[in-house]
């Protein structure tokens, strides 16, 4: 008896609820994404199969804006690099009305995460066109996409995964030897403090005002790949996301540095600190919800992600993810890791879509463990959290 009155009360707060929105639709209805966005074939634009390039990413950006001017907005961001080449951003905001709770995702600012420009593509697309992206994730967020944050960096090293390897410092230092062979890494962009010199590039991750230089007593060579840079924000790109960081401000909730792991089967999730093994003040926030997004974004062979604060492998100073938590305030901010080769073979569309897959399944794990930690658009019947 009991049971049946629960759910005759059930039904009934759900006939009265739904009665309420169609007799009184929310003020920004009618400028809200569910009222805006069209439904689309999952299968059409979903997959990238090849590593996506500067140009390339131009044009799925121009596609993505045409069709959904009202929801998706490019920016190009301001200085340019030294190649003459912008950054760009895609903002994807589903209500014209309001700002929501932002989230912020940054890639490729390593030469060789070739495949973070794929991830972060793909994932906007979801966003805009699967309905089981929409909701949750994208009716409740303004997202801020960076696909390419070092796109001087991608398209150096991309243009010489045909030749063949040598040692980075031998490379950079034999003139000869740069005609026919690549270096063995690249982890910078490609900047020339003068035309005559062999060494060049800057590591654009070491590269951001806070506590610069931190972690080292003497600084790195320019042949280093760790090369912080004459000082801070001495990059194009750097300045340029500062820029842009700083004009988001407190609208970012949740801000996510989509990275690489280099080495076979040590994928991470690390937040601030890198730069020292002081605990945040979010500490137990950050690991909570890193280790909820490490078991909901299992990897395929049943491994967890690696949950930590970032410093505890090895101190970084200069990272854009310490600078957005200590000078921007940002209380959530996340350094995605997942495996990602080395020059990858450009014709096996496994490997670049098992990256993408992965950073995708981490970066909205994120997203639902912070509403989660927040209880954000959550209800509770009978002692029970439901989502919705």
């Amino acid at each position: 008896m009991l049971l049946q009155v629960k759910v005759y009360l059930i039904a009934t707060l759900y006939f009265f609820g739904a009665l309420y929105v169609i007799l009184f639709p929310p003020r920004n209805y009618v400028m809200s994404g569910a009222k805006m966005r069209k439904v689309r074939s999952a299968s059409k634009h979903i997959k990238f199969t090849n590593y996506i390039d500067y140009e390339m990413l131009l044009n799925i950006a121009k596609n993505l804006t045409r069709e959904d001017q009202e929801i998706a907005h490019v920016v190009h961001l301001s200085p340019r690099t030294i190649n003459n080449r912008s950054i760009l951003a895609l903002e994807l905001r589903s209500d014209k009305q309001s700002r929501k709770p932002g989230i912020l995702i940054i890639g490729a600012l390593n030469g060789m995460t070739w495949g973070a420009p794929n991830a972060i593509m793909e994932l906007s697309d979801k966003l805009l066109y699967n309905t089981n992206y929409q909701t949750p994730f994208f009716n409740d967020y303004d997202w801020y996409m960076v696909p390419l944050a070092n796109p001087d960096g991608h398209y150096f090293t991309q243009n010489l995964h045909s030749r063949k390897p040598l040692d980075v410092e031998i490379w950079c230092r034999n003139t000869t030897a740069q005609i026919d062979t690549r270096p063995s890494v690249w982890y910078k962009n490609v900047d020339k403090e003068n035309h005559n010199e062999t060494c060049f590039g800057t590591n654009i991750n070491r590269n951001f005002a806070y506590h610069w230089q931190d972690d080292v007593h003497k600084t790195p060579t320019r042949c280093s790949q760790y090369y912080p840079g004459k000082k801070p924000f001495s990059t194009a790109e750097a300045q340029a996301l500062r820029s842009y960081i700083h004009e988001l401000g407190d609208s970012i909730q949740l801000a996510i540095h989509l990275h690489a792991s280099f080495v076979l089967k040590k994928e991470f999730i690390l937040y601030p600190w890198r730069y020292s093994l002081r605990q945040p003040s979010s500490y137990n926030t950050l690991q909570a919800i890193g280790e909820y997004a490490a078991r909901k974004s299992r990897l395929p062979d049943g491994r967890l992600y690696e949950v930590h604060q970032g410093s505890n492998d090895a101190r970084v100073a200069g990272t854009i993810s310490d600078y957005i938590s200590g000078v921007v305030g940002t209380e959530l901010v996340y350094v995605v890791k997942p495996y990602h080769e080395q020059f990858p073979n450009y014709t096996d569309k496994a490997t670049l879509e098992t990256y993408v897959t992965k950073s995708i399944s981490t970066i909205l794990s994120l997203v639902r463990g912070w509403r989660k930690s927040t209880k954000q658009n959550t209800l509770t019947f009978f002692g029970r959290d439901v989502e919705f």
